[in-house]
Order: structure tokens, then sequence, then C-alpha cells
């Protein structure tokens, strides 16, 4: 995740600029792409002898084996991802995904029923084969928009790293905070993990519109501030928060109001304890649309930097957080300082997005209900068809 915010934003922001010659920033992104995959490789298998004695665990090397043949994959496999995306074009991108996470779905169910029994070991060899079909996919759907031939060119590779960096940075810090829970969860109980998980992967769901609107967003933005300046941007801003917003403010209702009732239907009747935790995260997740546009509108006017600041300042105060409150209060500590981490990110955030752009948070609470009215009468002109 941190290696495609590190190539995705850089190449889709320069190819939006019009002058860039798309070959060789095509080439330029690409070679990125490899260095920062083998650099994260080799950190991986550095790792392994510390997270097999920190997790108490054998299994973590042949799984991290696994990963880095993945994420050899992973390399042609986001290159096309963001080639598309660049041109505004997202079918690839979709059916790529679906292939890559819809396969490895139906290898687990078919294992749930028929061979319980197969190891962690198979599984990770399962996602590595499921990334080389969604690979292919991607391919097929996205080869018109490849470029002719490939051209090196060193001083747009350090353009490109020179704006990468930040959000590699930001990327970066971002996931270690974010995973900081679980990984500081795994060295006291296993078992813990596994509660505390099956509440994040219920607001893995309510983030999906998120990330996802923020994937289309993007290139807009970047097109918005070369035509408009950040007055557009501003306005894209406030739109994309609303939206995503809207989409979302339902599912995270029915969370709070009837934590173990989710629960139950998605994760069964032994990770009932985690619905405190559930409910603590689904209130906080309603400020996640604000902080994941935060960093695209402080990227494409050229403060990468800001938004690296924040979230490294935000997310070193998380793991200090799960350092002081796991070892006391398990999993809900881990919830608590989850909290606590996306308020920083948003008041900061929030501060300096105003600062930078004109936005208003009452304007955004309109956008929303003008998103619902919006959606209301478009319904009820197909019903009436």
């Amino acid at each position: 995740m941190s290696r495609s915010a590190f190539i995705q934003n850089a190449f889709i922001k320069f190819f939006n600029e019009g002058k860039v010659d798309k070959n060789k920033l095509f080439t330029a992104s690409l070679f990125l792409n490899c260095c920062a995959t083998v650099l994260f490789i080799l950190i991986l298998l550095g790792l392994i002898p510390i997270l097999r004695s920190f997790w108490k665990t054998e299994v973590i090397q042949s799984l991290i084996y696994c990963y880095c043949v993945t994420s050899v994959i992973l390399i042609p496999f986001t290159q096309l991802n963001y080639l598309e995306q660049a041109n505004h074009r997202f079918s690839g991108v979709f059916w790529s995904n679906i292939i890559r996470q819809g396969l490895f779905f139906v290898i687990v169910i078919v294992c749930f029923v028929l061979f319980p029994r197969m190891s962690l070991t198979f599984f990770g060899w399962m996602q590595t084969v499921s990334a080389l079909a969604g690979m292919l996919v991607a391919y097929f759907l996205c080869k018109r928009y490849l470029p002719e031939k490939l051209s090196l060119d060193w001083n747009l590779i350090r353009q490109l790293f020179g704006f990468g960096k930040y959000i590699l940075g930001t990327g970066f810090t971002s996931n270690i905070g974010k995973n900081a829970d679980q990984i500081i969860l795994g060295n006291v109980s296993h078992a813990s993990v596994a509660y505390y998980n099956a509440g994040v992967r219920i607001l893995n769901l309510i983030e999906i519109p998120s990330l996802s609107i923020s994937n289309i967003v993007y290139p807009k933005i970047a097109e918005k501030v070369n035509l408009e300046g950040n007055s557009g941007a501003g306005k894209l801003y406030e739109k994309s928060v609303a939206i995503i917003l809207a989409i979302i403010l339902p599912a995270v209702v029915v969370v709070l109001l009837f934590p173990q009732l989710v629960l139950l239907l998605t994760a069964g009747k032994k990770y009932l304890e985690s619905a405190a935790v559930l409910r603590l995260m689904g209130t906080a997740s309603l400020l996640i649309p604000f902080n994941i546009q935060v960093g695209s509108a402080l990227e494409v006017i050229n403060r990468p930097q800001v938004s690296f600041f924040i979230n490294l300042v935000s997310n070193i105060l998380n793991v200090v957080l799960n350092l002081i409150l796991i070892p006391i209060l398990g999993a809900t500590g881990a919830a608590i300082s989850f909290v606590v981490t996306v308020l920083v990110i948003f008041a900061v955030g929030q501060y300096y997005i105003m600062l930078f752009l004109d936005i208003k948070l009452i304007r955004i609470i309109k956008q929303v209900g003008i998103s619902y009215r919006t959606a209301f009468f478009f319904l009820k002109g197909k019903l009436i068809k």
C-alpha cells in the first residue's frame, strides 16, 4: 500500500499536466515501481527473524516468501491500473481486482466447505495465483493505453521521486499506524487479534466507498487544479467528501445501533465480544472520508510534505497509545487509540485544508443533503419509467 501511494499519485498528477512525454512518464513510473518493490522485499526478508520471534510463530516466514512473489506480480498489475486511472477509465481496474479478490474468495469458500484443514501457507500461495490472474485481466483490458516504446528519462525519474517521496512517507507511516494495533495485539494474544480484526473487517467495508471514490476523484482534482487553480480543487473536495458520507452514513448508523447483530451475521457468535470495539470504531469512521480526501487535495496542490507530517505525528501518537493501552485494555485499548488518531488527523487536516483551499464544513453537510435528494429523484424517475 505504501508503494502504491508512492507510485500512483505521482504518476496520475504528472500524467494530467499535459506537457509531459507519456511514454517517458510510464517508463519512469515503472522503474520506480520496480525499485520500490525490490526495496520492500528486502525489508520483508530482513524482518523475518524479528517477526517470527515477536509473534511467536514460524508460519510467518513462509507467508512472507509467498508475498514476495506476489509483490513482483503486483508491479505490472498496479502499473496497468494506474495507467487506466490516469486516462479516466476504470473497467480494467474493476475487473482485475474483482478477479484477484474474487478468485481468492472462491478458493477460501471451497476449502472451508471441502478441505477445512488447509495450511496458511497454501492460502498464501493462492493469493499469489489470484494476483497473477488479476494481472492478466488488467493487461488485456488496459493494453490499448500502453506506450509504444519504453524510454528512460532520469530527470523525470528524479521529478517523480521528488514528489512521491513525501507520499511514500505518508503511506508508510499511515500503514504502520493503521496496523500497529494488530501488530502489538499479536504479541499480547493471538485470540485478541481475531476479536479485534472482526471489527476491523466490518470497518473496512465502510471504508471501501471512501477509498474507491478517492481513487476516482484524484485524477479529477489534479485536472481541476491545472484548469481552475485551487478553487476548483476545493469544490471537488467538498462534493467528494459529501458523496462518501452520504454512502457510508446508513451503514454506520446500522453498526452503531446493532453492533452485535452485524457481528453475528458477518463473523459469528464467538466474536460478539468485540461489539463495543466496533461501535467505537464505527463512530470514528465518519471522519475517515475527510482524512482520506485531505491527503489527496494537499498532494495535487503541491503540499505533499504537509500530508506527510500530519500522518507522521498522528501515527507516532497512535503507536505510543497502543503500546500504553493494549497491555491494559486489550482490544478496547486498540480501538481507543484508533479513535484518538482519527480525531487528531481530522483536526489538523481540516486546519491545513481550510488554510490552502476555500472549504467550509457547513457546505459539506449541506451537500450530503443534496446528494440524498439527487439520489431520491433519480430513483423516483427510474421507478416511474
